[in-house]
């Protein structure tokens, strides 16, 4: 799980939550995945997502709904009613001579941004009494406006997409040799998730996670995903550890 400015983002693959370790999750090649999204804000979130470089929403948003609402993105969005799931495999040397070595495979970009907030003025009318024209008095009144001066809605809105976003991504070769964790997302089964378009207010700055997916370890590939479940070895003594503890109960050794 990565957690910046009240959102969280995490990995899921077979319907179970991936463990991060320093923002990398690991997980088997050929296995399909899905990124799992939860806005704690109580403001709806505009997010955008690249993978390895390519933004897999083909130039759309994401709308998170706010109040602790989660969305799974399973699948690239070329369009809203279909496509195809995202699917982790192996860099090879035959991938790297036909489409090139670039610098963010194995990387998951989420840029997000919350709605600006709302802020309530307080506006002071002034209207004469009925009973004596010549008095008046000072009533309170109060209206929504964003921090533009710009009156906007309150009224709720299902939103689930909206298409005002443009991603420029330069992707470079980089000549270095392949390490044996490397893999790239490629497009996997049908999946028919299906989204529509939506609006949103002026955004705030944004802020930015990164994942990165690796596919080996030291000891080889990985055959079993590292979920948060997953009992951690300490790697020093062996002592194995629940999921939740950050240092071994017997050495010492950050479990990390």
């Amino acid at each position: 799980m990565v957690y910046r400015e009240k959102f969280v983002a995490v990995v899921k693959c077979d319907g179970r939550i991936l463990r991060e370790i320093n923002n990398v999750v690991t997980l088997p090649f050929g296995s399909e995945y899905s990124i799992l999204f939860k806005n704690l804000e109580g403001r709806k979130a505009s997010v955008n997502v690249s993978i390895d470089g390519q933004d897999v929403l083909y130039n759309k948003s994401l709308i998170i709904e706010p109040n602790e609402k989660e969305f799974e993105l399973k699948r690239f969005i070329k369009n809203l009613d279909q496509g195809n799931k995202f699917k982790f495999i192996q860099k090879t040397q035959k991938i790297v001579d036909h489409r090139g070595d670039r610098i963010d495979d194995g990387l998951i970009r989420i840029e997000f941004a919350f709605e600006q907030k709302v802020i309530q003025d307080q506006i002071q009318i002034c209207r004469p009494f009925t009973c004596c024209p010549s008095m008046s008095v000072w009533e309170t009144d109060y209206s929504y406006v964003n921090c533009s001066g710009n009156t906007v809605s309150t009224t709720p809105q299902n939103i689930n997409l909206v298409n005002d976003f443009n991603v420029l991504s330069t992707l470079t070769v980089n000549e270095q040799q392949i390490n044996v964790d490397e893999g790239i997302t490629v497009q996997g089964g049908q999946s028919n998730q299906q989204f529509y378009y939506g609006n949103i207010g002026l955004l705030e700055q944004s802020n930015v996670i990164i994942i990165r997916l690796r596919g080996e370890t030291s000891k080889g590939k990985v055959k079993k995903s590292i979920t948060v479940k997953s009992k951690l070895k300490c790697p020093t003594c062996g002592t194995k550890s629940k999921s939740n503890i950050k240092f071994c109960s017997e050495c010492g050794t950050s479990l990390i």
